[in-house]
């Protein structure tokens, strides 16, 4: 009997830096209930070549009503023309012919930026260099040493248990997903004595919090984390881009971390939508669970700007 794999993507497309490097994570379930091994790939679109995309141990056991999440890491040669391009994952089973059992995701775009070529520096002037070095390197002792004014970083601290009020709950498989203020539990005292609890039922369940950040610019988000015997694997998604990998939800008791960083995006003044989507589980559990006590936005200010 024929495996039908469902493939989904945690974006509808990759967040690149500045490198047109980026990663993304794809979750494959196995809706049957006698395991399988999986084989995953990527097709590149129009223009994109395969080379460009690496997959973390592309070949893996499924177990029934089970689910495995992989790594696509894309890399984006040097000297390609800057514009829009999109890929899709598909996944088949590694002991019958791709296309008798290759289900594929939801195509995912890319925006490739232009990289302006390193400059050069005439070995005329590597002495001149070395000398301003040297001064540079002076100043900025000089000016770390000075107490923080203006442009001293802001913080954005969040419990993620104030958000649950405003938070929007959705369900690509209508499985009743909810999401409540959980009090302590279990052993474990949370920030503030709350958590938001999400109970996730499927993959594919998502969770959406609106955060406000104060003013423009690069931003590294972190956040305190639950796990438990019955949470899920999920990722974070800022505005429809995944930020980070994925996060393991699994251990055999209900633990709290510490902040643990997730990544660093662009954010402008105002509004945000933060998700927090479920995209496998670790475990054999019907229940695709997971708890968020502290979101926090730490802004990034350029040695130039603290000046």
């Amino acid at each position: 009997m024929t495996t039908e794999w469902a493939v989904v993507a945690a974006a509808e497309q990759f967040t690149l830096d500045p490198r047109n490097s980026g990663e993304l994570t794809f979750t494959v379930s196995n809706p049957g209930n006698a395991p399988d091994t999986v084989v995953f790939d990527v097709a590149p679109g129009d223009g994109s070549q395969r080379a460009w995309f690496t997959v973390a141990e592309p070949q893996r056991v499924v177990p029934g009503q089970g689910s495995v999440s992989f790594l696509v890491k894309l890399a984006v040669p040097a000297g390609t023309a800057p514009r829009r391009y999109d890929m899709t994952g598909f996944a088949y089973s590694a002991n019958t012919a791709p296309e008798e059992s290759s289900r594929s995701s939801g195509r995912v775009t890319y925006e490739v930026r232009a990289v302006a070529p390193p400059r050069r520096t005439p070995w005329l002037w590597i002495a001149a260099a070395a000398a301003l070095v040297l001064v540079v390197v002076t100043v900025g002792v000089v000016l770390l040493t000075r107490d923080s004014g203006p442009g001293e970083p802001r913080v954005v601290t969040v419990e993620a248990e104030s958000l649950v009020d405003g938070a929007a709950v959705e369900s690509p498989k209508k499985s009743k997903a909810t999401v409540e203020a959980q009090p302590n539990c279990c052993g474990v005292t949370w920030s503030g004595d709350e958590q938001l609890f999400f109970q996730g039922l499927a993959i594919g369940d998502k969770v959406t919090m609106t955060v406000q950040i104060p003013a423009d610019g690069t931003w590294r988000f972190a956040a305190v984390r639950t796990t438990s015997f019955d949470y899920a694997n999920t990722v974070f998604v800022i505005d429809g881009n995944q930020v980070g990998g994925t996060f393991l939800g699994f251990t055999p008791t209900v633990q709290k971390t510490e902040f643990l960083d997730v990544g660093t995006v662009q954010l402008t003044r105002g509004a945000h939508q933060v998700s927090l989507l479920v995209v496998g589980k670790t475990q054999g559990t019907n229940r695709y669970f997971a708890g968020v006590d502290v979101l926090r936005f730490s802004e990034v200010v350029s040695p130039a700007a603290a000046r």
